[in-house]
């Protein structure tokens, strides 16, 4: 159920992600990437560091970070429950 709630939020830039997923593994492997629609926006060290370009650019989102090499994260149910609530 994560995924389908997450998919329809982000489906634009987790395929990117996937897509380009092959080059950031040997490019940027254990970085936190950043990607806005189709876009690829960077790389950096930490999530911290990730995050914070991510909310000066973009503000609140959507925009999808991820750690390039870890597995995708599940999202507890309270926050599912909250963004269809909200959305």
């Amino acid at each position: 159920m994560a995924a389908d709630t997450t998919s329809n939020v982000l489906g634009t830039e987790i395929q990117a992600y996937e897509k380009k997923l092959p080059e950031l593994e040997k490019v940027y492997p254990g970085k936190f990437v950043v990607f806005k629609g189709e876009e690829f926006i960077g790389a950096w060290d930490t999530l911290n560091a990730a995050a914070a370009e991510a909310v000066a650019r973009f503000g609140r989102g959507p925009y999808l970070i991820r750690q390039v090499g870890a597995p995708a994260p599940t999202l507890p149910a309270s926050v599912l429950f909250r963004q269809r609530a909200i959305g």
